[in-house]
């Protein structure tokens, strides 16, 4: 008898060590998780295409540097910090969100979708080392400051149809995300084209390049647009 209580704690010990581990090692950084796609990459950002099918559940994955959220669907969802107590929420599409998840605000969780649609999110990793701003907010037509730090600004820009945003910036680099579909008149860096926008459709605006988005469809288009600190 005293034999079997010694194998069976050993077994037990081992379930748990070996769970343990898969936690240790299901852990990767955020754009390695495969549902959190890279679809662009520079010096000052990287661009997260997140998206989780119905019924499908993230790896636990790290989060490790300031990061913008912009949510893109209505969406039930959940998640838990590693350690802590799943907590359901719900997502709704048009929100946006800026978290400083540079050490030590680190956060290791996983990501679910409890719903019956994909669940779509972009995550825009802000990548300078050291960030201020030393100039004052934008101040253009149809945009409206929302978020204000030193990482980054986010403003609102709604487009009616046959309305344009231009805009040659000197200094600070810019990253413009579609929230709907739409079509759009663009030009950049000296060429024009129309293009069909889905929600999370982005063009990245670099420094002392002049760039122009006019709405040729026939509804109201919402977009975010982040402004980027002047590199030091």
């Amino acid at each position: 008898m005293p034999n079997f209580k010694i194998s069976f704690l050993s077994i037990v010990f081992i379930l748990v060590l070996t769970g343990s581990l898969n936690v240790l090692q299901a852990q990767v950084l955020v754009h390695e998780e495969p549902r959190h796609r890279p679809v662009f990459k520079n010096k000052e950002i990287r661009v997260l295409n997140v998206l989780v099918p119905p019924g499908d559940t993230s790896q636990y994955h790290i989060h490790n540097t300031p990061s913008f959220f912009i949510r893109l669907s209505n969406t039930i969802t959940g998640s838990q910090v590693l350690g802590e107590l799943a907590v359901a929420g719900k997502s709704k599409a048009g929100e946006i969100r800026f978290e400083n998840l540079a050490p030590p605000n680190n956060r290791t969780h996983r990501v679910w979708n409890a719903d019956k649609d994909t669940f779509h999110v972009m995550d825009v990793e802000l990548l300078m080392k050291k960030a201020a701003f030393d100039q004052k907010p934008l101040n253009l037509p149809n945009l409206k400051l929302e978020i204000d730090t030193n990482w980054v600004r986010a403003y609102r820009l709604d487009l009616l149809e046959g309305i344009d945003f231009r805009t040659k910036n000197k200094k600070q680099s810019l990253v413009l995300i579609s929230l709907n579909a739409s079509t759009f008149e663009i030009r950049q860096n000296g060429k024009t084209g129309l293009q069909t926008l889905m929600p999370g459709s982005f063009f990245v605006i670099k420094r002392r390049q002049s760039f122009s988005i006019k709405n040729t469809s026939e509804s109201r288009t919402r977009f975010v647009l982040l402004e980027l600190p002047q590199k030091s």
